[in-house]
């Protein structure tokens, strides 16, 4: 919640926010920048969330065409790959581009994220159970090089240096280093 008081910050989850709304707040996220990556693949992204709230019913071949155009353009020119069924909350800051993918439960608000970040299953063939994926908690700080695997939680605040393994849990407010992660006392 940077540069935010509490009292303005709105707490509304992203599913309850209008569509339009949510891309005006991720284009303010992203530094309105118009060209950042980060603010295509979040903004493609909640089009996809969203689609099965189209109504009449007949409309959604279109945008899912479109919607799975641009997501496969996202990742083809910029490399971010953000599933659809991944549950991306507010404010999330993807900050550079190239190998990301993150395949992860839910993403919370707040998180900022750098290139060469990996969220998954520790074993491919898990990749559509969603317990072997990893949950990042609001105001968590991935690093580039980050790798977190498995159905692991990555708690509210933590900071996740660059190159870390993350195979365990991670309490809130932790920093966490090396491979396998390892957290580093305060």
């Amino acid at each position: 919640m940077r540069g935010e008081t509490e009292a303005n910050v709105d707490l509304r989850s992203a599913d309850e926010v209008p569509l339009t709304e949510l891309w005006a707040e991720d284009f303010r996220t992203h530094e309105r920048n118009v060209m950042s990556p980060g603010f295509w693949a979040v903004a493609v992204h909640r089009l996809g969330a969203r689609l099965d709230q189209v109504q009449p019913t007949l409309a959604r071949p279109p945008l899912e065409a479109t919607h799975a155009l641009l997501s496969t353009a996202v990742d083809w020119v910029w490399g971010i790959k953000l599933p659809r069924t991944l549950q991306l909350g507010r404010r999330v800051h993807i900050w550079h581009f190239g190998s990301l993918l993150l395949n992860a439960r839910s993403i919370g608000n707040d998180v900022h994220i750098r290139h060469d970040t990996t969220l998954g299953p520790v074993r491919g063939a898990d990749r559509d159970r969603p317990e072997s994926l990893p949950v990042i908690e609001d105001g968590v700080e991935l690093s580039s090089g980050a790798c977190v695997m498995g159905g692991v939680t990555v708690g509210r605040g933590a900071v996740v240096c660059a190159n870390t393994v993350v195979l365990e849990t991670i309490p809130a407010g932790a920093t966490v280093f090396g491979v396998p992660g390892r957290i580093i006392p305060r």
